[in-house]
């Protein structure tokens, strides 16, 4: 299996390649979903991949942002600058066709949310030879795609986990306009809120740090090919730590209890999860931290108002990082300035109060931090003949691959050179990625003399053939691939005189009152056994609506698909379309021959989207303001009311506020999660498994901008009372908007 390394900058790149990496990821200073990781831009990123070429490593570029229509442009100047790369890491089909002029291997993100074979045969037929599948993802999932796909499959094993669902997350967007589908997301996951449902307060968003070094022989049997490491804001002392631990275990070593506790020493939120193939719930969630924990070292023994009295196990250093947990709870921190030591007890500067007992953490080893990180080199054999006729030829060499500078020598009239001369000439690699294992003289019995500058020379010219040469072999063995038969960016837009409203509802009262009207209707299933046990009224109801949409939820996995077959089948005739929350419904439109629109959670942000996904109509991102939706020229649907979904959770929030398990479950309908400001509703969708939306406080309601859109409008009456033709009246002829509501980003926009 692939070892994957992040690296978000230069010296993380070095630790990687020092620590076994056979591959890495990283990001240009731009359209990368890390945008405050540095160091790798258009001009200087041809050099960073010859030097991973040269040590046999991987690189991959992440393109993996959503993709304005201005932008486009300034995207290929970006690609067209890395197509030396060994694979691009895309989020946005609709950039695609930017991606599609080269012929560099296609990654499909995390962010595309691949969680089912459909959604895999989906993007395997957009030219995608790898798909880096959703954490959420289940254990029979990933054996159907690999086994019924020509894919790599791609998995994250160890670093933080997102509490949304991949690719599915506006709260960053929505709280402060720094989008996590633009490489900003603020983590307001982190922050504490309080549930109405028990009551419980804490960090009730925040999973554990994910840690699967003791399940890589089983992730290999279910045909995992690359383990992905996450943490490209990490320190270098974190990819350092992380993947040579990994490496350690994929070369035959145990993975026991000492090599978790290095990697917790390197960053540790929550003790560690084994993530959502192997782990529930309360192991997956933190809701008592929400940071890095790293190791017990000690106990508080003593605390007053200006210092704290440890007891170690560990020696403590200035500039260490500690933090204190009490009853399991975070109750402080600080960095270490010590003010007396005697033995195991350390009395340090402290500006608050610790409660004795607390537990104290390591969560900064300020040696390890310090530790001066410079990129390994090669060793090289190299070796210097001449012949009878005082040709010279160095030869320098690196497993199977030579190269060879030549020259000519002179005859010596004074001192020649000897052997102790030359050799000490040729390990003078300096600056060039080698360093000299074996040196062999080989002068055929003559009295030879070269000026050093001619030695020196020749020196050089051999090492720098050899790094070509090393590279050339490199790449000509690299995978590339053709794509001159995918889809490119067609002159129809798709427009219409005719302005046409999609109203979505999760009750059949909508449906009812819509009956007869010019208005499609889209159905949300937020029961799928009820739904089931209903779809005969259901089938009756929407034969005199003007057209039928069934709204599929974005995750669908472990057995679940036949469930949403079933009814499709059902309703086969009926349905005009499905509203698309992720590319395996889209899929699905296809096979039973419906139409497809695309929803908000496919983050429709330019014009080619609807090209290459051949999707039949789209959603715009409600990250987009108006005139960013103008800049695309094309036709589409603007989420025009209704409460905004911002996050899809996999976990239970349930069992996080109240600490029940599936046999005794404390669900009873809707509840919030509470922060200083605002409530935050979750409502559950069943199918086999439970999944829960969170949804942004403040209503969209463009009511008062109505007479500004000229687009098709989308109204979403999930969780609203209100009738369903006054609330077409005000978002088409405008009105009053709902109190506290705001227009998403359609007159802000994101960053």
């Amino acid at each position: 299996m692939e070892l994957l390394a992040p690296v978000g900058n230069i010296r993380a790149l070095y630790a990687a390649i020092n620590s076994g990496a056979d591959a890495v990821y990283l990001g240009l200073d731009g359209f990368n979903a890390r945008a405050k990781a540095v160091g790798f831009t258009r001009e200087n990123i041809d050099g960073y991949i010859d030097l991973c070429h040269l040590h046999g490593v991987k690189v991959y570029i992440a393109f993996n942002t959503a993709v304005k229509e201005k932008e486009l442009a300034r995207l290929d100047e970006y690609v067209s600058a890395c197509t030396r790369a060994d694979a691009f890491i895309i989020a946005d089909l609709g950039a695609l066709d930017v991606f599609y002029k080269y012929n560099v291997p296609l990654h499909a993100s995390t962010q595309m949310g691949v969680n089912n074979l459909e959604g895999a045969l989906f993007l395997q037929e957009k030219g995608f030879s790898r798909v880096v599948v959703a954490r959420e993802t289940a254990r029979e999932d990933i054996i159907a795609i690999k086994k019924n796909t020509n894919l790599e499959l791609e998995y994250f094993v160890h670093g933080a986990l997102c509490v949304s669902y991949s690719g599915s997350c506006l709260l960053s967007s929505m709280m402060s306009g720094d989008s996590g589908n633009r490489g900003r997301c603020n983590q307001p996951c982190r922050l504490p809120y309080e549930s109405s449902l028990g009551g419980k307060s804490g960090y009730l968003l925040s999973p554990s740090e994910q840690c699967l070094i003791t399940k890589l022989e089983d992730l290999r049997a279910i045909g995992v090919d690359s383990l992905k490491i996450e943490g490209r804001l990490k320190q270098p002392h974190y990819v350092s730590t992380v993947v040579s631990q990994y490496r350690s275990v994929l070369d035959g070593a145990k993975a026991d209890d000492k090599r978790v506790t290095e990697l917790k020493k390197a960053f540790n939120r929550g003790e560690f999860t084994c993530g959502y193939i192997y782990d529930n719930t309360k192991v997956i969630m933190s809701p008592k931290v929400q940071s890095n924990i790293g190791v017990a070292v000690g106990r508080v023994v003593a605390s007053g108002k200006n210092s704290v009295i440890v007891r170690a196990d560990e020696p403590l250093r200035d500039g260490d990082g500690l933090k204190f947990l009490y009853k399991g709870s975070e109750v402080g921190g600080l960095g270490v300035k010590i003010i007396k030591s005697d033995k195991n007890l350390f009395t340090l500067a402290a500006k608050n109060a610790v409660p004795v007992g607390a537990e104290v953490r390591r969560t900064l080893d300020s040696e390890a931090a310090e530790e001066d990180i410079s990129l390994k080199k090669l060793p090289i054999d190299i070796s210097f003949e001449v012949n009878d006729s005082f040709e010279v030829k160095v030869t320098a060499k690196f497993g199977d691959i030579y190269a060879v500078a030549e020259t000519t020598a002179y005859e010596a009239s004074g001192r020649p050179m000897l052997d102790a001369d030359i050799k000490n000439s040729l390990t003078k690699l300096g600056d060039t990625p080698f360093v000299a294992e074996k040196v062999d003289v080989d002068l055929n019995g003559k009295n030879v003399f070269m000026p050093k500058s001619l030695l020196n020379a020749v020196r050089r010219d051999a090492a720098e053939n050899l790094k070509n040469a090393l590279i050339r072999s490199y790449e000509d063995k690299m995978q590339r691939c053709d794509f001159s038969n995918y889809a490119r960016c067609s002159d129809d837009k798709n427009e219409s005189d005719q302005r046409h409203i999609i109203v979505n509802a999760d009750n059949f009262d909508v449906i009812r009152a819509l009956s007869g009207e010019k208005i499609a209707i889209s159905y949300q299933i937020y029961n799928f056994s009820q739904f089931i046990s209903q779809i005969d009224i259901f089938s009756a109801l929407i034969e005199n609506t003007f057209s039928a949409y069934l709204h599929l939820p974005p995750v669908v996995r472990g057995g679940e698909m036949k469930i949403v077959e079933d009814i499709l089948s059902k309703l086969s005739g009926k349905i005009s379309g499905i509203i698309c929350e992720n590319y395996y419904s889209v899929y699905l439109a296809k096979k039973y021959g419906l139409k497809a629109l695309a929803g908000i959670r496919l983050n429709v942000y330019n014009s080619r989207f609807r090209t290459v996904s051949r999707v039949d109509d789209v959603i715009f991102s409600p990250e987009l303001t108006l005139n960013e939706i103008s800049d695309m020229k094309c036709g589409g649907y603007v989420y025009a009311y209704g409460l905004l979904p911002v996050m899809t959770l996999c976990h239970c929030p349930v069992q996080v506020s109240t600490g029940c398990n599936c046999a005794n479950c404390a669900y009873r309908g809707d509840f919030f999660y509470k922060d200083k400001k605002a409530d935050y509703l979750i409502k559950r969708t069943r199918i086999k498994h439970c999944y829960f939306e969170l949804h942004n406080p403040a209503i969209v309601d463009i009511s008062a901008k109505a007479d500004k859109i000229r687009y098709n409008l989308y109204i979403n009456m999930v969780n609203c009372n209100r009738d369903p033709f006054e609330v077409i009246d005000s978002v088409t002829r405008g009105g009053l908007p709902q109190s506290g509501s705001n227009c998403a980003h359609l007159f802000r926009g994101v960053k």
